[in-house]
C-alpha cells in the first residue's frame, strides 16, 4: 500500500502548529489573567529628583511626583520617612512645682509623614482611609507606633489611643516644621495622568522616604492600584560630617559642635564690631556735616 508523502508532511506541520501555539495562548492567558495589580490598572509613578543633598545652608527643596492611573479615577499620595525612636518628657505639677512627671520614648514614628490627594479625604469611607493611610489625624501612623512610658519607677507600654497624648504632641512639634502636612486637592489630574509639587522643610528626614500611590473608587472605597516610588536624602559636607560623626564618634561630634559654635561666635563678633564702627563713622559724618550747618547759620 502506497504512502502519500504530502500527507503525511501536511498532517505533521499541522501537529507542530498545533503543539507551537498552545503554549504561547497559555501563557498569553496566564499574563492576561494574573497580572500584577499595578500593571493590569495602569499605575505609574515617577519621583524627581530622586536623591536631595542637605548642607549647612539647605533651605528645603520641591520634589515633583507624577504619573498614570485608571482614567476617572482619585490619586492618594503618602510620603514616610524611615521609622525612628523619639524621646518626649510630660510636664505636671509636683507640689507647687512645674516640672518633668513622666518621660516617654515613641517607638516606630517617621519623622515625617505627609498626604496629597486629588480630591476630598472626607468622601473617602473609613476603611479605605485607613488601608491607604490617609487620614488628617494620621491615626493610621499613630497604631503603628509604640510608645513606652517612665514615670518615677513605674514603666508601661501604651498602644493607639493610650499612647495619643504623646503622639498628639510629638504631631504638633513636627506639623510646625511642615513635617508632617496634608495637601488635600493638591494632585492635579489630567485624563490618566497626576501631578503634584511636594515642597520639602529645611528640617527634611534623612534617609530614603517612601512614596506610594493609590488610585482609587471613593465612591464604592476600592483601590484600583497602586505603586511605590521613593527619594533618599543624605547629609553632605560639614552636616555629613556632624551626622556621621553623632552616630559613630561621640567625642568628635562634641568637638565639632563646640567649634561650630565658637565659630559662630567669632563671626557675630566680628559682624557687631563692623557695624559698630560704621555707625560711628556715620555719626561723626553727621555731626560734622550739623555743625557745619549750624557755622554757616551762625555767620
Amino acid at each position: 500500500m502506497a504512502v502519500s508523502t504530502t500527507g503525511v508532511f501536511t498532517k505533521a506541520r499541522r501537529a507542530f502548529w498545533r503543539f507551537a501555539l498552545l503554549p504561547v495562548l497559555l501563557l498569553v492567558f496566564t499574563l492576561s489573567v494574573g497580572a500584577p495589580p499595578a500593571l493590569a490598572a495602569g499605575v505609574t509613578v515617577n519621583v524627581e529628583p530622586k536623591q536631595i543633598e542637605v548642607g549647612l545652608d539647605f533651605a528645603g527643596q520641591a520634589v515633583d511626583i507624577s504619573g498614570t492611573v485608571p482614567p476617572g479615577s482619585e490619586v492618594l499620595i503618602t510620603l514616610a520617612s524611615p521609622a525612628r525612636n523619639v524621646n518626649l518628657s510630660r510636664k505636671g505639677k509636683a507640689g507647687f512645682l512645674w516640672m518633668n512627671v513622666a518621660r516617654a520614648e515613641v517607638e516606630g514614628v517617621p519623622k515625617m509623614y505627609q498626604i496629597y490627594t486629588s480630591g476630598k479625604i472626607g468622601d473617602l469611607p473609613p476603611a479605605l482611609q485607613a488601608k491607604t493611610g490617609v487620614d488628617p489625624e494620621f491615626r493610621t501612623v499613630r497604631n503603628a507606633c509604640t510608645v513606652k512610658e517612665i514615670s518615677g519607677n513605674r514603666e508601661r507600654i501604651l498602644k493607639g489611643e493610650e499612647g495619643k497624648e504623646y503622639f498628639d504632641a510629638l504631631v504638633k512639634m513636627y506639623r510646625r516644621d511642615h513635617l508632617y502636612a496634608v495637601g488635600e486637592g493638591a494632585v492635579r489630574t489630567e485624563g490618566n495622568r497626576f501631578r503634584v509639587s511636594v515642597p520639602l522643610p529645611p528640617a527634611v528626614a534623612f534617609g530614603e522616604t517612601l512614596v506610594s500611590v493609590y488610585a482609587v473608587d471613593a465612591k464604592n472605597g476600592e483601590i484600583l492600584g497602586e505603586e511605590k516610588g521613593s527619594f533618599a536624602v543624605r547629609a553632605v559636607g560639614l552636616a555629613g560630617l556632624e551626622r556621621a560623626a553623632a552616630k559613630t564618634n561621640g567625642p568628635l561630634y562634641g568637638m565639632l559642635a563646640i567649634y561650630i559654635a565658637l565659630a559662630a561666635g567669632l563671626v557675630i563678633d566680628l559682624l557687631f564690631n563692623y557695624l559698630n564702627k560704621l555707625f560711628r563713622h556715620f555719626g561723626k559724618a553727621a555731626r560734622t556735616a550739623r555743625d557745619s550747618r549750624e557755622a554757616v547759620e551762625i555767620h
